[in-house]
């Protein structure tokens, strides 16, 4: 029977613990590799609404949550849970505009947990949408896939912008202040603003002596109907958040926002 050589000096029980060590040793380095390989790359972003949320996707964020339901017909007024707070202090980036009612609390939890946050100014006016990923884009590194998605998103928007304002012959529009930016990039001539609030009798009587082609309301806080039947007028609620009829990203907003602005130059329903 030939006998075990051990290294000199070495007893057969130190050797044996020797071995155990490199082979545990292997097996956690093991492990670890894989857990690094399987670990999703890139940062949590937690997004106060859908608006917000989809900027963030434009400059390049991939890991995406939002706070207020995308059935939510007026997200700024979501009301935060314990579990909204919980999520909140495990994200590395939160991001929200400010006008929103729990945007404070939403901080403050970011705050106290040492997480980074960002405000963006929200509009769907193209630039003023650019600009604000591009505030995302610096913080999280991704400029380059901001670029890409610009370089796709400028002639989608510009196309849709030019069978939108084919449809009005007559441009002069009464718009909901929220949907000014928009409306105004689209070539609409703003002559006259109302709301957010109900407008009262004596704003009403001012916007039908404008005499408009085209009322534009807000969808998420309308209140320009009134309008547009004293004047009798065309009517479309046009989206600022995605989140109605399965619209997700900034692209599905315009082309929603197109598809009622076209229905209502034709006199069909505006108000989908």
């Amino acid at each position: 029977m030939s006998k075990l050589l051990f290294p000199h000096g070495t007893s057969p029980k130190a050797f044996l613990a020797i071995l155990v060590f490199f082979a545990v040793s292997s097996l956690l380095f093991a492990g670890g590799k894989k857990d690094a390989e399987a670990a999703p790359t890139g940062k949590v972003v937690l997004a106060s609404t859908s608006w917000v949320a989809a900027i963030a996707r434009a400059a390049g964020a991939e890991d995406v949550r939002i706070l207020a339901p995308l059935d939510l017909r007026h997200p700024p007024e979501y009301e935060l849970k314990p579990s909204d707070l919980a999520a909140a202090s495990k994200a590395d980036i939160i991001i929200y505009a400010g006008w929103e009612q729990f945007a404070k609390k939403l901080a403050d939890t970011a705050g106290s947990a040492g997480i980074q946050t960002i405000t963006v100014t929200t509009s769907n006016a193209p630039e003023e949408f650019r600009a604000a990923a591009e505030k995302i884009a610096t913080v999280l590194g991704t400029e380059d896939k901001l670029a890409e998605w610009w370089n796709g998103f400028e002639p989608f928007a510009a196309d849709l912008r030019e069978k939108i304002i084919a449809a009005y012959p007559d441009k002069r529009a009464v718009v909901q202040r929220m949907q000014t930016p928009f409306a105004a990039w689209l070539g609409f001539e703003i002559i006259g603003e109302y709301g957010p609030a109900e407008p009262s009798p004596a704003v009403i009587l001012e916007m039908v002596q404008l005499r408009p082609a085209l009322v534009i309301d807000n969808y998420h806080g309308p209140s320009g109907q009134p309008i547009a039947e004293a004047a009798k007028a065309p009517y479309a609620e046009l989206l600022n958040f995605p989140g109605k009829d399965g619209t997700f990203s900034i692209e599905d907003v315009f082309r929603y926002n197109a598809d009622v602005l076209i229905k209502a130059a034709s006199g069909r329903s505006a108000s989908k």
